[in-house]
């Protein structure tokens, strides 16, 4: 952001860019007091999108380092601003009618809590465009539409409603992002980052749901926003997933698996057991772990009761084991088969693959609780 400053409206500007330190802006000044033309400053002129607040800057807010402070984090605003967004910014400074440097700050800071309808600048093509976005409430048949008082409505909308028209469209509060409610209990919740700020989003929610967060955030796909944080209901699971390169999309769907997990007895321990285990690299990795877990199982820690587990599995009935116990090692079978079946122990119990075995390690040995 530029700002000039002179000692007559017709001569020498010298120019300051912002953000910069106080004792540079100090030394123009009296540089040009000095040298230039007789006289004393008098003017600040802003350059570009500065020309539109610079009468709000003083000489005073120049001459003291808060005044400085000021004028350089205002600068930082406006510099992070695309040209969608400046436009905004215009606009909110139009409906606010600042009267300092405070009131330019307190617009730039709130910018992202508005928005821009291009090509809207009349009562008439607000309500026109409020009809055809469905913002009245209701469904407006194409039957009605012709005999409707668009003037009427956008003014009536425009009196209601935080707003202003200016050269570039109608700028406005930005609706309320949405509250969205879930069919359980949410699992995941994602702070999204955005122009307009940032954002609480639990999950899961339906695709439906996701379209009026789209709306209300003013995207077409949930990549134009980032991801500032992702937290789990359950501790453990932000420990063992990654957390780089989320999606909103994949974060929805394996909301969905932990909620489900979250029914059964152990199914978010088992998760957590597997995930220990294959150490996924990526989020899109766990979320696949999520939906293949059925071909995991969590496995007994005492040796004889998985003994009896693996003649089970080939058939052995309760009545056959009571026969044979005490005629056969349980223990020593159950130890043979857990290297075998190529069992794992994690901080969440022990866990085997189904299809196919994790490679053998050491030996397994009672898990201590």
């Amino acid at each position: 952001m530029v700002l000039r400053i002179a000692k007559t409206h017709f001569g020498e500007k010298v120019p300051i860019t912002f953000p910069t330190e106080a004792s540079k802006v100090w030394n123009e000044m009296s540089g040009l007091e000095e040298f230039g033309t007789y006289g004393t400053i008098k003017y600040i002129i802003g350059e570009g999108i500065s020309e539109h607040f610079a009468r709000y800057i003083t000489l005073a807010d120049l001459n003291t380092e808060p005044g400085i402070q000021k004028i350089n984090q205002l600068a930082e605003l406006v510099d992070a601003m695309d040209d969608t967004t400046q436009k905004v910014f215009l606009g909110v400074l139009a409906a606010g009618r600042p009267a300092s440097l405070d009131d330019v700050l307190h617009a730039a800071s709130k910018v992202g809590q508005y928005e821009l309808i291009a090509e809207v600048s009349t009562d008439r093509e607000l309500g026109e465009w409020l009809v055809n976005h469905g913002h009245l409430g209701t469904e407006i048949s194409d039957t009605v539409r012709p005999y409707l008082d668009y003037p009427f409505i956008g003014a009536q909308y425009y009196k209601s409603h935080e707003g202003t028209y200016t050269p570039n469209g109608y700028v406005r509060f930005r609706e309320p992002f949405p509250v969205l409610e879930s069919a359980g209990p949410h699992t995941i919740q994602l702070t999204l980052t955005a122009r307009s700020g940032e954002f609480p989003l639990a999950l899961p929610v339906t695709e439906a749901q996701l379209d009026q967060v789209k709306e209300a955030l003013g995207i077409e796909d949930f990549a134009q926003v980032g991801i500032g944080a992702v937290s789990f209901s359950s501790p453990h699971l932000s420990e063992l997933i990654p957390l780089d390169a989320v999606t909103v999309e994949e974060a929805n769907e394996l909301a969905g698996w932990l909620q489900e997990l979250g029914r059964e007895d152990t199914g978010l321990i088992k998760f957590c057991a597997v995930l220990e285990v294959e150490q996924p690299d990526t989020f899109s990795k766990a979320l696949t772990i999520a939906m293949d877990l059925d071909d995991h199982e969590l496995v007994p820690a005492d040796m004889s009761e998985y003994g009896k587990q693996v003649l089970q599995r080939i058939g052995a009935d309760e009545e056959l084991l009571d026969t044979i116990d005490g005629y056969m090692d349980f223990t020593r079978l159950g130890e043979d088969s857990m290297a075998e079946d190529g069992v794992r122990r994690t901080q969440f119990g022990l866990v085997r693959r189904l299809s196919a075995p994790y490679p053998q390690q050491e030996e397994i040995g009672p898990v201590m609780c």
